[in-house]
């Protein structure tokens, strides 16, 4: 395969999934094969003296799932956003009245501009 020019990569080179896919499969079966180790760790650091709160909580998230973060929005100084609402079905009917207004040859401005005078 040639070098494609705005292509990452270039000929034979693997991506990065290819690449990774053997190193990440050991890691992987190595945590799995601590598994209980892992967990009888983590257990005694949120039961220990004194509790290790990042233990419980990374414990409490695993297995009732993460709780979803509220954040408040507001405007300057605290005041609420400002925002605006339109009328779109009424927009659309001027601006297509508009536009039958504006080919209507007999609507045509016939005043002369530039101070040019039509003759």
């Amino acid at each position: 395969m040639p070098f494609v020019k705005g292509q990452p990569g270039g000929p034979g080179r693997r991506k990065k999934a290819e690449k990774f896919a053997r190193p990440i499969a050991q890691a992987e079966k190595r945590i799995a094969d601590h598994l209980p180790e892992l967990i009888d760790n983590m257990l005694r650091l949120a039961s220990g003296d004194p509790p290790d709160r990042a233990a419980n909580e990374y414990l409490l998230n695993r297995i009732m799932g993460k709780p979803i973060e509220r954040q408040e929005h507001s405007g300057p100084n605290g005041t609420p956003i400002l925002t605006e609402s339109y009328e779109y079905n009424a927009a659309i009917a001027a601006l297509a009245i508009g536009s039958i207004e504006d080919s209507d040859p007999s609507s045509e401005d016939t005043s002369p501009r530039n101070g040019a005078e039509m003759g």
